[in-house]
């Protein structure tokens, strides 16, 4: 199983977990929650995990008022979970986390139910063996970023500036002429995932072990990886250098900065503690958790040809070696706000939001839209993974459920599979049914 196909198949076991509540009619009905929102404080976490069960994902555009993708400014909000439903997340949780015998230092986990009620929790470490995490913290959101930058994209689509047939050497052609093997490739191939143009990832990684405060040239990276060889147009594959094109799209459309595009966005849909970062500004708000490279990461690496030993904490290592695909970061509170508008699909025109949601195969057993994985069972978002960090959000259209979760432990959701997932069977028989 590739790298990816075992991050997605843990998102979709997770979100398994959550699915009976998302539109079942008997837990609706023994477990009514009211529209009105409420906080519970945050307690120091000792054996337990600190919690903040605040506002249901909110934002001003939940939904757009015509076919231009205005907003009608729309907010959902619901009451926390029942201290019962919330005990069985976190009891879950902190047995995975356990499972990880010191390795994975923190966890971060986000519920939005419209039947069950909302939960936000952190459990562990922030900053390993000195401090405890909370709900706010921040943390790196890995490939999350993806979607913000489909989004851009499709906006574009929608503005007319922008076609999904329109090809590199259409908006690039400074870059077709230097690259010619991707002159053809098209805007929807390149979001889906479907351009033969291969990952830059671990081309990268090596260079970044080296020398990890260095700047990252990404349009080095596009020539380099490019010319490493690539599969004719239309070839399935998942990969980052896609977006680092679009990056430069957006910049080419719109004249700005991608970055700046990307962060007005984020600013558009009320997110107040998400920032793509650029250059060597690689600071997070406080509070905000440390990210480690401990065993798993180590395996993840080793996985993919890179030999290196522990590294622990790597949170002074510039990330942005990511860029529009990869480079962001964010909160629980502000990972569900966005989840909420479907990733972005409430500022899109309603036929090209449901054109996203149509995806294909691009690796066995994961199946990609328009910067969107569908996850099955109605369940749509993204995985990350950066040095570090190891993220995951989802959102169930149908019935307005939201789901995330971060660890701060590079490669946790991929190599850690086995022992994580076994700590949840309780949370899928005791709190929905399962």
């Amino acid at each position: 199983m590739t790298r990816v196909a075992r991050r997605v198949a843990v998102a979709a076991v997770c979100l398994s977990l959550v699915a009976a509540a998302c539109g079942s009619d008997d837990d609706a009905a023994d477990d009514t929650v009211s529209a009105e929102t409420s906080t519970v404080e945050s307690a120091p976490i000792t054996d337990a995990p600190t919690t903040d069960s605040t506002d249901a994902p909110t934002t001003d555009s939940t939904a757009p008022s015509d076919d231009s993708g205005e907003s009608a400014g729309v907010e959902v909000q619901t009451a926390p979970m029942s201290d019962a439903d919330a005990a069985v997340i976190d009891d879950a949780a902190m047995e995975a986390l356990a499972l990880g015998e010191g390795v994975i230092p923190g966890m971060w986990v986000g519920v939005w139910d419209p039947a069950k009620g909302v939960h936000l929790a952190a459990y562990g470490d922030a900053v390993a063996e000195e401090t405890a995490a909370t709900a706010e913290d921040s943390g790196r959101i890995g490939s999350i970023t993806k979607t913000f930058t489909a989004t851009a994209v499709l906006q574009q689509v929608a503005a007319g500036t922008l076609s999904l047939d329109d090809t590199v050497a259409d908006v690039l052609p400074d870059l077709a002429a230097e690259l010619p093997d991707i002159a053809e490739i098209t805007v929807e191939q390149l979001l889906a995932m479907q351009s033969g143009i291969p990952e830059y990832e671990f081309l990268v990684v090596p260079d970044v072990l080296e020398n990890p405060t260095e700047v990252v040239d990404l349009d080095e990276v596009i020539v380099e990886t490019v010319e490493g060889g690539v599969e004719p147009a239309g070839t399935a594959g998942y990969s980052t250098t896609n977006y680092l094109i679009l990056g430069d799209m957006l910049e080419e459309l719109t004249g700005q900065p991608s970055e700046e595009v990307l962060n007005e966005l984020a600013a558009d849909a009320g997110l107040t503690t998400t920032v793509l970062t650029v250059g060597d500004d690689i600071e997070m708000p406080d509070p905000s958790s440390d990210g480690y490279v401990n065993e798993i990461g180590v395996s993840y690496l080793a996985a993919e040809g890179i030999d290196v030993e522990p590294l622990g904490d790597v949170s002074s290592y510039n990330p942005n070696w990511g860029g529009v695909g990869g480079s962001m970061y964010s909160t629980l509170e502000d990972l569900g706000a966005w989840a909420a508008t479907g990733f972005g699909n409430d500022f899109l025109p309603p036929e090209l939001a449901a054109q996203r949601l149509e995806s294909a195969p691009i690796v066995e057993g994961v199946d990609y839209g328009l910067g969107i994985i569908d996850f099955g069972d109605g369940w749509y978002g993204h995985t990350g993974s950066i040095l570090g960090w190891d993220s995951l959000a989802a959102h169930n259209p149908e019935t307005g459920a939201v789901f995330v979760a971060y660890t701060n432990e590079y490669g946790a959701s991929n190599v850690f599979v086995g022992p994580v997932l076994a700590a949840f069977p309780d949370l899928a028989s005791t709190l929905y049914g399962l």
